[in-house]
């Protein structure tokens, strides 16, 4: 792979990459280290993926595994947090992001993936490595999840 086409499926996924790593990380500066990660392995590989749509679900796949690497890393369950305070977030959504937020990882990854990169839920399981019947449940769970927070508040 040259530079030009590493750069261009950075411009292309890299937003894609960094909104899956974090709906499992929860911050920013780890979902770049893993988005970073991630296109450093596209660029090692040595067989080709076969089509666009193959190398987005491979990309997406990839941060998955390596969000959920470092979550059950030693380091990470043993690191402190900052006792600074973050500024808010922006941009109003109604606390959507915060209620997103809120969710489990689990719950997370499938409405990210369903409805923000409108994969369908048998693409969904397939990238998960779920069943169809797993995937509408957790989307099913979440979506009464976001609904008991959103009126909550």
């Amino acid at each position: 792979m040259h530079e030009g086409q590493l750069t261009e499926y950075i411009r292309r996924y890299g937003s894609t990459v960094m909104r899956a790593a974090y709906s499992y990380v929860k911050n920013i500066p780890d979902s770049e280290d893993i988005m970073q990660e991630v296109f450093l392995r596209l660029m090692e590989l040595r067989k080709p993926l076969s089509s666009e749509e193959h190398i987005k679900a491979w990309l997406i796949r990839a941060a998955i595994n390596l969000a959920k690497d470092r979550n059950r890393s030693v380091w990470h369950k043993n690191r402190g947090e900052l006792t600074e305070d973050i500024p808010a977030k922006q941009a109003e959504d109604n606390g959507l992001s915060e209620a997103l937020d809120a969710l489990d990882g689990k719950y997370r990854i499938v409405v990210y993936l369903h409805y923000y990169e409108g994969y369908s839920v048998n693409e969904t399981a397939r990238l998960l490595k779920l069943t169809e019947a797993n995937v509408k449940t957790r989307l099913k769970r979440a979506r009464e999840k976001l609904r008991a927070f959103l009126t909550d508040t």
